[in-house]
């Protein structure tokens, strides 16, 4: 894997979670539009045949439901992925940061801060850990 694929592959769990949240928004969304609500008067004088579009929305909230649950598998699966190829790692301060960094989400500010070193000599261990995780990956 190259240098530029290993950085997209170790943001794709955090990409994920995005499209994740986003659709459970729309889900929520829909699911309580679901909900009974109030009478509503049609304030036209003439009405057209109403149409009922409970089963669609029913039908797109189950939608969005299993693909959340595949974007939640595909995010697990990634992350044990990544999580292994470090685990897999010779030096121990490169996979250090990226599991705090990659696996845990600290800032990197803290990331420097746990490992004791200044902010700058953790982003080239993040670096020189991407590279040698592509070689791995």
């Amino acid at each position: 894997m190259t240098i530029a694929e290993t950085y997209t592959f170790l943001k794709l769990p955090r990409r994920l979670e995005w499209e994740i949240r986003r659709l459970t928004y729309e889900h929520d969304e829909l699911q309580a539009s679901l909900l009974p609500s109030a009478i509503r008067y049609d304030k036209d004088v003439v009405q057209t045949s109403p149409e009922d579009a409970m089963p669609d929305v029913a039908g797109r909230v189950l939608e969005l439901e299993k693909r959340i649950r595949d974007l939640n598998n595909r995010k697990l699966n990634t992350m044990l992925t990544i999580t292994a190829a470090i685990d897999r790692m010779t030096d121990q301060r490169e996979a250090a940061v990226l599991t705090a960094y990659y696996i845990r989400r600290i800032p990197m500010e803290k990331v420097a801060e746990q490992i004791k070193r200044s902010r700058e000599h953790t982003y080239r261990l993040r670096k020189n850990g991407i590279r040698h995780l592509s070689e791995i990956l």
